[in-house]
Order: structure tokens, then C-alpha cells, then sequence
């Protein structure tokens, strides 16, 4: 039996397809924009739904983990195309004109984190000051397979994924907004969405994007 259903979140409407099987747990699979459900008989929609709920950023952040921003000898950062020269040392820097310059696989990821760190850090206090959060968050880079940023209360620390950093600057600030917008609201009811689209009116153009691996 193949049933379908619409699931919308951030603002778009989803085909979810599914499949009843001769099983015993509910699996999801995403691709080209549609959630493939293979479910137990006597499993009902709201529990689909419920789940839906539960793994959607994580399905989409798996999905846009297969996209590579590697390209021959070329590598996209911050949405821009850059070479890659292994190596090779300019002074120190990680970043010359529109090449990349390290010594080897291990120098390239500790000098991409730092960027990463720093420029993330730099977006998030322009944000801060924008959406008048007062006191500053801890800035982290991890990398994450399942989420794109996360918002701690515990430790007040905003985390975002390594991966991130390849992509357009906007997309990176849809996903500081998003995390930011956390501080007054910690869930995703219609205010945190007012509070999101208040200060990042095309995120879920953005979003978008990003959940199909698109760099530039």
C-alpha cells in the first residue's frame, strides 16, 4: 500500500510518499525534495508527522552532506570558487588572492576551522547587534552531520557546522539569524518565524539553497 501526504515546514509544502511494509521501525529517506516513508501497517499519520517533525533538519542536512564543494583542484568558500595549491606557503596565509595555500591535507582543515571560526564569530556579532541581543554568544565549530547550527541556553554557545563555510554568505546568515532568533524564541511557533523573517526575509529562499547543495 502507497499512500501520499503534504508536510509543511518553513514555509513549503512537502510531498511525503508512503510505503507499508512488512516492518518493524518507521524509515525515512529525503531526495529531490520529497520524504520516502517506509512504515509498519496500523502506523498512523500523526506519528508520521511526529517524526517528520523530529528528524526533518536532520534528514536535509544528511541530504546536503552528499554534495561536495570540491571541484578539481578548485574548492568553493564562501560561495566563491578558490585554487587549491598543496604545498605551498605565502607568507603564512591560508587565503592569497583567489587560491588557497597550505602544506598539506592536515595544515588545510586547522586553517579552514579557524577561518571558519572567525568569520562565523564576525557574522554573529553583526547579527547580535542588529537584533539587540545583549549579552554575546560563544561562538563554536563542529562538524555536525545532522544540523547546520544549534542554540545551547545551557552554555549560551551558537555551534555551526565546518561545512557551512563553502557556502554564499547569505546562506550562512539565514542559518545566524536562525540561531539567534532562538534566543527569545527556543522553539519553532509562529513568533520564532516572525522573529526569523523579521531579519531574514529569504531565508527559506536561502534555506532552500542550502538544502540542495547549492554553493554560489
Amino acid at each position: 500500500m502507497v499512500y501520499e501526504l503534504t508536510y509543511r515546514r518553513d514555509g513549503h509544502d512537502y510531498r511525503v510518499v508512503v510505503t507499508i511494509k512488512q516492518i518493524k521501525n518507521v524509515i525515512f529517506r529525503f531526495r529531490d525534495q520529497v520524504f520516502y516513508v517506509s512504515a509498519p501497517r496500523r502506523t498512523k499519520e500523526a506519528t508520521i508527522i511526529a517524526y517528520l517533525d523530529k528528524f526533518y533538519e536532520r534528514l536535509l542536512a544528511k541530504h546536503a552532506q552528499n554534495t561536495t564543494p570540491f571541484i578539481n583542484q578548485q574548492v568553493y568558500l564562501l560561495g566563491e570558487l578558490f585554487d587549491l595549491y598543496e604545498g605551498s606557503s605565502v607568507k603564512n596565509t591560508f587565503i592569497f588572492g583567489r587560491g588557497l595555500y597550505y602544506k598539506n591535507q592536515r595544515d588545510f582543515d586547522k586553517k579552514l576551522r579557524a577561518f571558519a571560526k572567525d568569520y562565523y564569530t564576525l557574522r554573529v556579532r553583526h547579527h547580535e547587534q542588529i537584533m539587540k541581543i545583549k549579552k554575546p554568544y560563544d561562538v563554536k565549530v563542529r562538524d555536525m552531520k545532522t544540523r547546520f547550527g544549534t542554540n545551547s541556553r545551557k552554555t549560551h554557545a551558537l555551534s555551526f557546522q565546518l561545512r557551512l563555510i563553502h557556502f554564499h554568505p547569505l546562506i550562512i546568515d539565514a542559518i545566524v539569524i536562525h540561531e539567534l532568533a532562538h534566543d527569545r524564541h527556543f522553539d519553532h511557533g509562529p513568533s520564532f518565524y516572525q522573529e526569523l523573517y523579521k531579519y531574514c526575509p529569504d531565508y527559506k529562499i536561502l534555506v532552500k539553497r542550502l538544502k540542495k547543495g547549492q554553493f554560489a
